[in-house]
């Protein structure tokens, strides 16, 4: 498609991907947002402009025109009219495209019909990621890795207040110790009781704080748990020791390495082999550089609903979609009152972070209860959360390359 100086109108609404792919796709010298009295079309158009501002629009290119009727077809297409009129007076010689994608139906009918032969009419289907031409044109194809992580979190208004991904100490820890990630994963069906048994050392060690983030009680390194490890638990409780997480005497004491040593018992290691992944992915060249993190703290703009929690575990952007992954391997997850805390901030999760396309996943390592695991993956399924179990987390690879639609990629990680 050869490039062409034009303008591009888009109808203000809460969808701020459909009304900002097309811009960064098409890539006009001036956008005007066309935006109703609504308080959501004009918080609408207000996040749109800082979007495109960040892309590298000038503020003078980027225009909203409020008092747009949003109802009344004969209003709207008269309105769109007078619209047209200024923009050909001050821009003489360009092409007015529409973005018919926000804004009410009516709006769009109004527009299409105003603007008809001064430009192209797009719609823009982020499901199939495509911007499909009105005029029976030949449709555009978003490319899948047009958006990166932090540019779908600030489009639904949320800003990465730290993403340690790649911090150096860090990434060079989950190295060293990647072999027993795995084994752990691998090993995880069988290891519910194991896990169980750490998790209560770690909750002995770890510090407590007060939700000001006032300490209670700080790190403590050594632990005497009340009961001995089973025995088919202590070659895997000697590959900690090596692996640098803890001292153990062969009884009942434990010292941990670090806090964070304590952290990586206790959980952190789901979240390594979910870093692992996708960092594995990234260095194969699947995915490329920006579009993923794991422990990523976010915040919400002004004006803008804040999300159940504030970190990421892991998350992934692919065809503009925003894939959350959360970890967990407490025993929360097969109790009522856990799962149904656990998923209820994940299903605030997908809609405040994730948009309408969002999707979330969750990474469990402990076996659900015959009972209660029904009613949780009952709930899940409800919630539209996809539940990983033991048995899965070895092919989360696989998994995550199904999902961004890599199939000949997806066959040779599950191979």
């Amino acid at each position: 498609m050869e490039f062409q100086p034009r303008i591009l109108v888009c109808l203000a609404s809460e969808q701020i991907m459909q009304n900002t792919l097309p811009a960064l796709r098409l890539r006009p010298v001036q956008v005007v947002i066309a935006a109703s009295d609504s308080e959501q079309a004009l918080a609408g158009a207000l996040q749109v402009s800082r979007v495109l501002h960040d892309a590298g629009w000038p503020p003078e290119a980027v225009h909203t025109v409020e008092h747009t009727p949003d109802h009344d077809l004969g209003s709207i297409t008269r309105y769109a009219r007078e619209l047209a009129a200024d923009l050909q007076s001050r821009y003489p010689g360009l092409p007015i495209d529409l973005n018919a994608s926000g804004g009410t139906k009516v709006m769009s009918f109004g527009f299409v019909g105003a603007l008809a032969g001064l430009g192209d009419a797009w719609y823009c289907d982020t499901r199939h990621g495509l911007l499909e031409h009105l005029g029976g044109g030949r449709a555009l194809r978003l490319p899948a890795d047009m958006l990166k992580l932090i540019d779908v979190l600030q489009m639904q208004g949320y800003r990465v207040v730290a993403d340690p991904t790649w911090n150096p100490v860090f990434a060079c820890s989950v190295a060293a110790r990647a072999g027993l990630t795995e084994r752990l994963v691998r090993e995880a069906p069988q290891l519910n009781g194991f896990f169980g048994y750490v998790n209560r050392l770690t909750r002995e060690a770890l510090p407590q704080t007060r939700p000001d983030g006032s300490i209670v009680r700080s790190f403590r390194d050594e632990i005497l748990a009340q009961r001995q490890l089973f025995a088919t638990n202590h070659d895997l409780a000697q590959a900690f020791e090596q692996a640098g997480i803890w001292q153990w005497d062969g009884d009942c004491r434990f010292v941990f390495a670090s806090e964070a040593a304590a952290r990586y018992a206790g959980g952190g290691w789901l979240e390594e082999w979910t870093w692992l992944t996708l960092a594995g992915l990234q260095a194969d060249g699947v995915i490329p550089d920006g579009h993923w993190g794991t422990n990523v703290r976010v915040d919400a703009g002004q004006g803008v609903q804040e999300a159940a929690g504030n970190e990421l575990d892991a998350a992934l952007v692919w065809r503009n979609q925003l894939l959350v992954l959360e970890c967990k391997t407490g025993v929360q997850i097969s109790t009522e009152g856990g799962s149904q805390s656990i998923l209820n901030r994940l299903d605030s999760l997908r809609r405040h972070l994730g948009g309408a396309l969002g999707e979330t996943w969750l990474l469990t390592a402990r076996r659900l209860q015959p009972v209660t695991g029904s009613a949780a993956r009952e709930r899940a399924r409800a919630y539209r959360i996809r539940l990983l179990e033991p048995a899965q987390l070895v092919d989360l690879r696989a998994e995550v390359c199904a999902w961004m639609g890599l199939e000949r990629v997806a066959e040779e990680a599950s191979a």
